[in-house]
Protein backbone atom coordinates (compact mmCIF):
# COMPACT_ATOMS: atom_id res chain seq x y z
CA UNK A 1 0.00 0.00 0.00
CA UNK A 2 1.41 3.39 -1.01
CA UNK A 3 1.86 5.95 1.71
CA UNK A 4 1.03 9.62 1.38
CA UNK A 5 3.62 12.26 2.18
CA UNK A 6 1.81 15.42 3.29
CA UNK A 7 3.93 18.55 2.90
CA UNK A 8 3.30 22.21 3.57
CA UNK A 9 3.36 23.73 0.09
CA UNK A 10 3.30 27.34 -1.01
CA UNK A 11 2.40 27.87 -4.67
CA UNK A 12 1.99 31.29 -6.24
CA UNK A 13 1.86 32.76 -9.73
CA UNK A 14 3.44 36.09 -10.69
CA UNK A 15 1.92 37.70 -13.74
CA UNK A 16 -1.49 37.92 -15.35
CA UNK A 17 -3.56 34.79 -14.79
CA UNK A 18 -5.42 34.68 -18.09
CA UNK A 19 -5.50 32.43 -21.15
CA UNK A 20 -2.19 32.05 -23.01
CA UNK A 21 -0.34 34.34 -20.59
CA UNK A 22 3.19 33.57 -19.44
CA UNK A 23 3.54 33.52 -15.66
CA UNK A 24 6.33 32.84 -13.22
CA UNK A 25 5.50 29.95 -10.92
CA UNK A 26 6.94 30.05 -7.40
CA UNK A 27 6.87 26.75 -5.55
CA UNK A 28 8.07 26.14 -2.00
CA UNK A 29 7.99 22.60 -0.57
CA UNK A 30 8.31 22.28 3.21
CA UNK A 31 10.59 19.27 3.60
CA UNK A 32 13.64 18.58 5.82
CA UNK A 33 15.71 17.05 2.96
CA UNK A 34 17.85 15.09 5.42
CA UNK A 35 20.92 13.74 3.56
CA UNK A 36 21.74 10.81 5.81
CA UNK A 37 25.28 12.17 6.30
CA UNK A 38 24.56 14.18 9.46
CA UNK A 39 24.75 13.00 13.08
CA UNK A 40 22.59 14.27 15.95
CA UNK A 41 23.88 15.52 19.32
CA UNK A 42 24.11 11.97 20.68
CA UNK A 43 26.24 10.80 17.75
CA UNK A 44 23.48 8.81 16.01
CA UNK A 45 23.26 9.11 12.25
CA UNK A 46 20.12 10.96 11.13
CA UNK A 47 18.23 8.82 8.61
CA UNK A 48 18.12 9.90 4.98
CA UNK A 49 14.81 11.54 4.06
CA UNK A 50 14.75 13.43 0.76
CA UNK A 51 12.33 14.27 -2.00
CA UNK A 52 13.37 12.51 -5.19
CA UNK A 53 10.96 13.78 -7.82
CA UNK A 54 8.80 16.88 -8.22
CA UNK A 55 6.46 17.40 -11.18
CA UNK A 56 4.07 20.19 -12.08
CA UNK A 57 1.28 19.74 -14.60
CA UNK A 58 -1.08 22.37 -15.98
CA UNK A 59 -4.01 20.46 -17.36
CA UNK A 60 -2.44 17.52 -19.19
CA UNK A 61 0.84 19.32 -19.96
CA UNK A 62 3.99 18.72 -17.91
CA UNK A 63 5.46 22.19 -17.29
CA UNK A 64 8.16 21.41 -14.72
CA UNK A 65 10.04 18.31 -13.60
CA UNK A 66 12.97 17.94 -11.20
CA UNK A 67 14.96 15.00 -9.88
CA UNK A 68 16.40 15.99 -6.51
CA UNK A 69 19.29 14.58 -4.53
CA UNK A 70 21.23 15.02 -1.31
CA UNK A 71 22.69 18.35 -2.47
CA UNK A 72 19.30 20.09 -2.22
CA UNK A 73 18.70 22.25 0.86
CA UNK A 74 15.77 21.88 3.23
CA UNK A 75 12.51 23.49 2.11
CA UNK A 76 13.42 23.57 -1.59
CA UNK A 77 12.09 26.49 -3.61
CA UNK A 78 11.66 26.52 -7.37
CA UNK A 79 10.97 29.32 -9.85
CA UNK A 80 10.01 28.62 -13.45
CA UNK A 81 7.95 30.15 -16.24
CA UNK A 82 5.05 28.56 -18.03
CA UNK A 83 2.36 29.57 -20.47
CA UNK A 84 -1.16 29.08 -19.20
CA UNK A 85 -3.56 27.05 -21.35
CA UNK A 86 -6.45 28.61 -23.29
CA UNK A 87 -8.99 26.88 -21.04
CA UNK A 88 -8.87 27.19 -17.25
CA UNK A 89 -8.00 23.96 -15.48
CA UNK A 90 -5.91 22.74 -12.56
CA UNK A 91 -2.26 23.15 -11.68
CA UNK A 92 -1.11 19.92 -10.04
CA UNK A 93 2.13 19.58 -8.07
CA UNK A 94 3.16 16.01 -7.25
CA UNK A 95 6.16 14.64 -5.39
CA UNK A 96 7.78 11.34 -4.44
CA UNK A 97 10.34 10.79 -1.69
CA UNK A 98 13.14 8.24 -1.38
CA UNK A 99 10.87 5.88 0.61
CA UNK A 100 8.23 5.74 -2.15
CA UNK A 101 5.74 8.01 -0.39
CA UNK A 102 3.86 10.35 -2.69
CA UNK A 103 1.84 13.52 -2.35
CA UNK A 104 -0.08 15.98 -4.45
CA UNK A 105 -1.42 19.52 -4.38
CA UNK A 106 -4.15 20.55 -6.82
CA UNK A 107 -4.98 24.23 -7.38
CA UNK A 108 -7.60 25.45 -9.83
CA UNK A 109 -6.59 28.16 -12.29
CA UNK A 110 -9.31 30.79 -12.28
CA UNK A 111 -9.25 33.21 -15.22
CA UNK A 112 -10.77 36.63 -14.68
Amino acid sequence: MAQTLELPVRLSLAGPVRPNAEVEVRLLLGHVMETGFRHDSSGQQVAKDILQFVKVHVGDALVFEAELGTGMAANPMFFFSCTLPPQAGDMVVSWTDDKGRTGQLRRPLVYR
